[in-house]
């Protein structure tokens, strides 16, 4: 596949980025005793990073904060899925994987940019590609 082919949403990207989700802000302070700035900037960050798997074939690795705030959505599974059905056309799974991947996430990271603009440096670390090994396939 064409590393710059794209799939489309239902939604815009604006839409996408704009979703609110309180409840899962409130558990991921809770659980990651983090502030709800730190929350609500990770749950940026996951929509950003969802967008992209959303529409970018091929494997896609997150940043490790990003990544808890995926598992804090995951929680709400219901909620997780009508956001992904609704808003990116599929469901995007969560998948562990046995070993790092520093392309796949330089090239999520790399597609991130292009599609939002100027990345938060905190939640898109260049150094976190080291040990990514959270992400999702095709």
């Amino acid at each position: 596949m064409n590393e710059l082919e794209t799939r489309p949403t239902p939604m815009p990207l604006e839409s996408i980025l704009r979703y609110e989700h309180p409840r899962v802000i409130q558990r991921h302070v809770e659980d990651n005793q983090v502030s709800e700035q730190t929350a609500g900037r990770r749950f940026d960050g996951l929509k950003q990073f969802l967008a992209v798997a959303a529409v970018m074939p091929g494997r896609k690795v997150t940043s490790p904060s990003i990544d808890a705030m995926w598992h804090t959505f995951l929680l709400f599974t219901k909620d997780y899925r009508q956001f992904c059905d609704a808003y990116l056309g599929r469901f995007i799974e969560h998948e562990p994987f046995e070993d790092a991947a520093p392309w796949a996430y330089e090239r999520t990271r790399e597609r991130a940019a292009s599609l939002v603009g100027p990345l938060d440096q905190e939640l898109w670390p260049v150094e976190a590609k080291a040990d990514c090994s959270s992400g999702c396939g095709e």
